[in-house]
C-alpha cells in the first residue's frame, strides 16, 4: 500500500530532485572495512534477488541468506527492503550518469559508439536488476515513484542531449529521446540475457549502436517541412 507521505513532502537533493529517505542506520563515513564489505554483499545479493524474483517477490530473508548475513545484520544497515532498493538505485543512477558524461568521447564514429554501448551493457550486468525492479516498486509505492521521477527524467534529458549534441542537433524534448534509448537498452539487455541461446550479445550491441547512430542523425519533421536536410 502506498505510504501517506505526499510527494511535495519528500526531501530533495541540492539540484531539486526528489529523494526518498534512503539511509544507512549508521553514517557511511563511520563504517569500517568489515561493515563496508557487509553492505556490499547485501547490495549485490539484493540485485541478484531482484533479477530472479522482482521487487514484490524479494524478501529480507532471501537477501540475507544470499548475502550470508543474518537478518539482524541486514537491519543494522538498512531499515527496510525499500531502503536497500533506494541504495541500489543510487548506485545505478550514479553509474548511468557517469556513462552518459563519457558519451561525447565515443560519439564521433560508429566503432567508438559501439564501445560505449558495450560498456553500457556491461554496466547493466550489474545494475540491470534495479532497472527491472524499480518500475514495479514505483507502481506500488507512491513515495518510491516520486523519489525516482526527477532523477530518471534528468538522466533521460542528459542522455538525449548528449546523443543529439554529438551531431550539433538540438531538440525541444531530449527527455523523450533519452527515455526511448534507455528503455531500449534495458529491455534488449534483459531479453538477450534471458534467451542467451537465441540472441548473440554482440549482434544486439551492434544493432543498438546502429539505432543510436541513426537517431542522432535523423532528419526531424520540422527540417523536412522547411526543405532542409541533415548532413551525414
Amino acid at each position: 500500500m502506498p505510504h501517506s507521505r505526499k510527494p511535495a513532502d519528500a526531501p530533495k537533493t541540492e539540484d531539486g530532485s526528489f529523494l526518498a529517505p534512503a539511509t544507512l542506520r549508521q553514517p557511511a563515513e563511520g563504517l569500517g572495512p568489515r561493515a563496508q564489505r557487509t553492505i556490499a554483499s547485501i547490495l549485490a545479493a539484493t540485485r541478484e534477488v531482484f533479477l530472479t524474483r522482482g521487487y514484490a517477490g524479494t524478501t529480507v530473508d532471501e537477501i540475507s541468506r544470499l548475502a550470508n548475513v543474518s537478518r539482524a545484520s541486514f537491519y543494522t544497515y538498512f531499515p527496510s527492503k525499500r531502503e536497500v532498493l533506494l541504495a541500489v538505485g543510487a548506485d545505478a543512477a550514479s553509474a548511468t550518469q557517469a556513462l552518459i558524461d563519457e558519451l561525447p568521447q565515443y560519439a564521433g564514429s560508429r566503432a567508438a559508439l559501439r564501445q560505449w554501448v558495450q560498456r553500457y551493457f556491461d554496466s547493466l550486468n550489474i545494475h540491470g536488476a534495479f532497472a527491472m525492479a524499480w518500475p514495479i516498486a514505483a507502481a506500488q509505492d507512491e513515495e518510491i515513484r516520486v523519489a525516482g521521477m526527477r532523477r530518471y527524467t534528468s538522466l533521460c534529458r542528459h542522455l538525449g542531449t548528449a546523443i543529439l549534441s554529438s551531431t550539433g542537433r538540438a531538440s525541444e524534448d531530449p527527455e523523450a529521446i533519452g527515455l526511448v534509448v534507455l528503455a531500449m537498452f534495458e529491455r534488449a539487455w534483459r531479453y538477450s540475457e534471458l534467451y542467451r541461446e537465441a540472441f548473440k550479445i554482440e549482434a544486439v550491441v551492434t544493432q543498438l549502436t546502429e539505432t543510436v547512430w541513426s537517431l542522432a542523425r535523423q532528419t526531424t519533421g520540422s527540417s523536412r517541412a522547411s526543405g532542409s536536410s541533415t548532413s551525414y
